[in-house]
């Protein structure tokens, strides 16, 4: 009689161990679908299968063209707007990468034995921000652009998700700064500073030959 006890109680546990486990699988079969049925969805995308791989690449790159950025918004409630987002970021890294590099260039094209490092210093920001002003009115070009129009189950809501790339060509990079030259030569006829006047006019030279 004990055996038969035993072993009916041994299938008591049995059933009731299937039970727990069978509900703490549909339990997490239900919650793994709750949090599948928040995420947003995607319903239209511009003339893509799937996201471009340049949108996820290094942001910032230069190529034998010239010099690119890409920048991205997510979650815009307006498509114009989140584009219009995507492309200001992107402008706006693009022209603080360019800054880097010119003045990386220009201090190494500006210097003087008779100079402090403060007069030097002058010339390469006024040089560099007149660089940036150029190219800031003229000389960016939106390469690349890509969105998705995404549901949003969470808010109930229809979203926007933009790329933009632009870039600089390498002529128009070495126009801008042959232009700020050109104003950096103008300034130091202005102010009778031969030192910069020599440095402007050896500047304007190597310039105008990477034409």
């Amino acid at each position: 009689m004990r055996t038969k006890s035993l072993v009916g109680l041994i299938s008591v546990l049995c059933c009731i161990s299937a039970s727990v486990l069978g509900c703490t699988s549909k339990v997490a079969k239900q919650k793994e679908a709750f949090i599948e049925a928040q995420k947003p969805v995607v319903v239209q995308k511009l003339g893509q299968e799937k996201r471009p791989d340049w949108t996820s690449e290094k942001p910032y790159f230069e190529d034998d063209a010239g010099f690119h950025f890409t920048a991205g918004f997510m979650g815009g409630a307006d498509y114009a707007l989140t584009l219009r987002l995507s492309k200001s970021e992107a402008m706006k890294s693009l022209l603080e990468s360019i800054q880097v590099k010119a003045r990386g260039e220009f201090s190494s094209a500006i210097h003087g034995q008779n100079r402090t490092d403060r007069d030097l210093g002058r010339y390469v920001t006024d040089t560099v921000a007149w660089t940036v002003e150029n190219l800031r009115i003229e000389g960016i070009t939106q390469d690349r652009i890509y969105y998705e129009q995404i549901f949003d189950p969470s808010s109930q809501s229809f979203k926007y998700n933009s790329w933009v790339q632009v870039g600089i060509s390498r002529s128009d990079y070495v126009k801008a700064k042959t232009d700020a030259a050109q104003k950096l030569l103008d300034k130091a006829i202005r102010d009778n500073d031969q030192e910069a006047k020599s440095k402007a006019m050896e500047l304007l030279e190597k310039l105008r030959e990477d034409v």
